[in-house]
């Protein structure tokens, strides 16, 4: 697929001014992500394409989830004359927050910071295949991915295996990240940029590469996703360091329902900061996978948010339509709104003091950025 250039943090004059932070955004490959960098540090920048083997992999997750994931979700007035349409589906029955899901301390399998054993899972297993550590309702957090594919629980494509002698990454509750990833990883987008997660060693044994740090720890809990339409809407988070797949769900049910996003601190890997793609109304975790020009999830959804906190202490997020979304021909008009409020503290605004995309025209050009700081607190509101 094509890549776009995509600026998804726009940093307003008055924020720079104020904060002295610089703020860029990368392409690799399909997905992007952002990361900020501190006053009087040197911005790195440009584009950079997905290598070869990545782009095989997009191509064959493409072809091995078409199978097992619903189309995209068509909305009630949902017209796209000049791109392919997506038939509807029901949207999912409530659930529980995710503290009532995972039960109380005494319900939930705890590993005590050990790397568990599964917990009893009954996940998938490929031959030679390593085994998902845990189970469902964990203590630790992590949340398994699609366990009846060939990942088996891993943060990774359903037709990919943790195997021997490789990185598994795992995915985290909303509102937290994985604490654990390649020490020597030291490139955005080069050697060691896929080793997130645990090590399994030739025989298949996983280590913990930083083992006084949990396997998913707390992000700065200031942005949150607040659904006033009536069905649930899911933004699917970039695995990374990983293979850039935008596997990891966080979704915030309708009428009303709030979802905290993963809003990493200034430690996380290289200052990178967190990627969402943001499916259509309807949509639930099964909707954060590859799409395609065909099927409007993931990749292909109608908007990017990002979020990340600056080595200034400042938290930046924003808000963008998706290049991808409008390329083939699905109009931004005919998809609900989103606006960033800020729900306490202080919040600094672009020039006209909004920042919006409402019925395919952003309050700025390409997008949007909100500077939070303190412990301000701001909610993606959809609309």
């Amino acid at each position: 697929m094509k890549a776009f250039s995509i600026l998804t943090v726009l940093a307003a004059a008055a924020v720079a001014a104020t904060s002295g932070a610089s703020i860029a955004s990368e392409v690799l490959g399909e997905p992007l992500f952002i990361y900020v960098k501190g006053p009087g540090e040197t911005l790195t920048s440009g584009l950079s394409s997905s290598s070869s083997s990545e782009q095989q992999q997009q191509a064959a997750d493409t072809e091995a989830e078409a199978a097992a994931v619903s189309s995209a979700p068509a909305e009630a007035e949902y017209t796209t004359p000049a791109a392919p349409t997506t038939s509807a589906y029901e949207e999912p029955a409530a659930t529980s927050s995710a503290a009532d899901e995972a039960g109380s301390g005494d319900e939930q399998a705890s590993s005590g910071g050990a790397i568990p054993d599964g917990q009893g899972n009954k996940f998938n297993v490929p031959s030679g295949g390593v085994r998902f550590p845990w189970n469902y309702g964990n203590s630790d957090k992590v949340v398994p991915i699609t366990p009846g594919s060939t990942n088996g629980g891993w943060a990774m494509s359903p037709n990919q295996a943790c195997m021997p002698g490789t990185w598994c990454p795992y995915a985290c509750e909303s509102g937290y990240y994985s604490a654990q990833w390649d020490p020597s990883a030291l490139l955005y987008n080069g050697a060691g940029s896929m080793n997130g997660g645990l090590f399994a060693d030739a025989s298949g044994k996983l280590t913990k590469p930083y083992p006084s740090k949990p396997f998913c720890a707390p992000g700065m809990f200031n942005a949150y996703i607040k659904n006033t339409l009536a069905q649930s809407v899911s933004a699917c988070q970039t695995i990374y360091p990983g293979n850039e797949a935008m596997l990891i769900p966080t979704v915030a049910q309708g009428n009303g329902g709030t979802a905290p996003l993963n809003v990493v601190p200034s430690s996380y890997w290289l200052g990178t900061s967190s990627q969402f793609y943001v499916n259509l109304a309807g949509s639930t975790d099964a909707q954060c996978v590859w799409g395609t020009a065909a099927k409007a999830v993931g990749n292909w959804g109608p908007y990017i948010f990002g979020a990340g906190q600056s080595k200034d202490g400042n938290t930046y997020i924003s808000l963008q339509y998706n290049p991808l979304y409008l390329s083939v021909g699905f109009k931004a008009a005919d998809t609900y709104n989103v606006r960033i409020e800020c729900a306490s503290g202080a919040c600094n605004f672009p020039t006209g003091g909004k920042c919006q995309c409402e019925k395919g025209v952003c309050s700025v050009d390409n997008g949007c950025t909100v500077t939070l700081t303190g412990d301000a607190k701001a909610n993606f509101v959809i609309y």
